[in-house]
């Protein structure tokens, strides 16, 4: 009868729930924790009455279900109660979740060029253990993210697109909470024109050509002038044009012409040239003759010439070959040939030769000719190089882009294992300075012929070619040695320039494999550090890892500290090698047979 009057009164709250909208929350409650629990004890306590029933104990089993069911259910309600209350209690006593950290404020933008700028903002009031700056291009970009220490808030971003437009957000870091980010829109600098040149020069008129700038811009504006004339000259053209006449010129006088390029209100960094007009009289006596070139290699070419009946005070020889500058060179007076170099293979040149008398310059004269074939017109690295003919050490023009991309000017080994080996790194004597910046290490620093890094940029573009093989060479007195890998990757910059290598062999010792997997760090960009920042400590830019077996960019002629040039496996980590060099070499390559 209990448990029946029990079920009665809840039925008749639970309709009274159906017109008053708040309290049904309660009854839905009172149901979850008070009355399921109630009826399904009722029907545990009915299943046990059921089984003494079947055997035979009536009597028992009355007793049972008259005595103990009252107790039973009101045990039951008495605990469906407390766990209701305090389930109600729990919810005011679980902690509320903690704001994250203060979010900057101030996002600012300084400096900006074609290709990077400095954003800074302000730091909040609250303790932040750092930042994090993330710019991505709003059209083709991926978000590229920038871990930077607490005590900055300035960030230089470089390697930016031309006339484009960036995102920027920064937000604070404390621990692995991150606050709200404060973000903003810029917008880069357009690029200027290329190889912007004037030809056809006479004394009254001049062809200028330029090479359009990469970014998408709305026009060019011309400018141009010389000391004789009262005021400059400036002309619009079209964002597409790629060429302008200039007429009315003066003879014999010097012009400087600046291109700039235009995107909306943005203005970028001016192309210069300069030119100089004819005299625009005078018979033949007056003019250097027979300009001709002999000797064609595929790299070189020699020019000769006759001197003018009228002595002129130096010559001015200018070339040029489609898709790159014009050079230009100054000769003296009593010179009658110049051999040309650095040529570029299987292209066609053009020369023109002036003399120079009173400042004043006379017409010009001109020739062409078509550089030679090589196996390789545009070597990736110095093996090619050495396939081409080139047998001896030295500095050569590299192309890891092919044509379209810039040479690079590198040492090749030839010697060495067979030779057509790519030199990127050599310490000989201190006198340059390693311990540097991300920028130095990432464009390149020091000269070939003495110590210098070639750039993890050049790396990449080296490495991402085709699979190459690592040696690195090291001296001590008498004493060489060395180690190769024949894996050697470095990564792009979105990716810290992070080392690959592997497959070590050699008599050196294995000391690089340690840093397999590492990104490349300096004293002013960590992107991932251990323990201790180890850019900073051991003096140098490496892969570093907790820290390192190998610290070949570290500081010459020291041993303490492990700042020195370390490879630990063949001298340990107190011992500075005094020359190191780095090469590499498609693993595919294979030397040829000298006859």
């Amino acid at each position: 009868m209990s448990f029946f009057l029990f079920l009665f009164v809840f039925l008749c709250l639970c309709l009274s729930s159906c017109f008053y909208g708040l309290s049904s929350c309660f009854y839905l409650s009172f149901f979850v924790y008070v009355f399921l629990p109630v009826f399904m004890s009722f029907f545990l306590f009915l299943f046990v009455f059921l089984c003494l029933c079947l055997s035979s104990c009536f009597y028992l089993s009355f007793l049972v279900f008259m005595v103990f069911l009252p107790v039973f259910i009101c045990l039951s309600i008495s605990f469906s109660f407390f766990h209701y209350s305090f389930s109600l209690s729990i919810t005011h006593i679980l902690p509320m979740p903690c704001p994250g950290p203060e979010l900057p404020s101030g996002l600012v933008f300084s400096e900006v060029t074609e290709t990077s700028l400095s954003v800074s903002w302000t730091k909040p009031k609250s303790p932040v253990s750092g930042f994090k700056v993330t710019y991505t291009h709003t059209q083709e970009g991926e978000p590229v993210s920038v871990m930077v220490d607490s005590a900055d808030s300035t960030l230089a971003l470089s390697k930016l697109s031309p006339g484009s437009s960036y995102e920027v957000s920064v937000i604070s870091v404390l621990g692995l909470d991150e606050s709200d980010a404060i973000k903003d829109l810029v917008m880069t600098l357009p690029d200027p024109p290329t190889a912007l040149q004037a030809i056809n020069v006479t004394d009254t008129k001049a062809l200028l050509l330029w090479r359009p700038a990469l970014a998408t811009v709305d026009r060019y504006v011309i400018v141009y002038g010389s000391e004789k004339g009262s005021d400059d000259v400036k002309i619009t053209v079209s964002g597409n044009a790629a060429e302008q006449q200039l007429k009315d010129l003066q003879g014999s006088t010097m012009y400087t012409v600046t291109v700039t390029s235009q995107l909306g209100n943005l203005d970028g960094p001016a192309a210069i040239t300069v030119f100089t007009t004819t005299s625009g009289s005078g018979g033949d006596g007056e003019v250097p003759r027979d300009l001709k070139a002999s000797q064609v290699t595929p790299r070189s070419a020699l020019l000769t010439w006759k001197p003018p009946s009228a002595a002129v005070g130096s010559y001015k020889l200018t070339y040029q070959t489609e898709g790159q500058e014009m050079q230009e060179v100054t000769i003296d007076s009593t010179v009658t040939e110049f051999k040309l170099t650095r040529l570029h293979p299987m292209s066609k040149y053009t020369v023109q030769l002036q003399g120079e008398r009173g400042g004043s310059y006379t017409a010009a004269i001109s020739t062409e000719f078509t550089t030679g074939n090589l196996r390789y017109p545009f070597p990736s690295d110095c093996s090619q190089e050495m396939l081409n003919g080139m047998h001896e050490s030295g500095e050569v023009e590299i192309f890891p882009r092919e044509r379209q991309g810039k040479p690079v000017l590198v040492y090749c080994d030839q010697v060495t294992d067979g030779g057509g080996w790519t030199v990127f790194q050599r310490r000989m004597d201190g006198k340059t300075d390693f311990f540097r910046g991300w920028e130095n290490y990432s464009k390149g620093f020091g000269e070939l012929s003495g110590e210098f890094w070639l750039g993890n940029e050049n790396l990449h573009n080296l490495t991402s070619m085709a699979p190459m093989t690592l040696r690195v060479d090291l001296r001590a007195g008498d004493e060489s040695v060395f180690a190769k890998y024949s894996t050697f990757t470095v990564d792009t910059v979105r990716r810290n320039y992070a080392l690959k290598v592997s497959g070590y062999s050699g008599t050196a010792g294995d000391s690089m494999s340690y840093h397999n997997g590492r990104m490349f760090s300096t004293r002013d960009r960590d992107p991932a550090p251990f323990i201790t920042r180890c850019a900073m400590s051991y003096r140098g830019g490496w892969w570093y890892k907790n820290c390192h077996q190998a610290n070949l960019n570290g500081l010459y002629d020291t041993s303490v500290n492990h700042q020195g040039l370390i490879w630990t496996a063949w001298k340990g980590k107190d011992y500075s090698v005094p020359f190191t060099e780095m090469k590499l070499r498609p693993t595919s390559f294979t030397p040829p047979t000298q006859g």
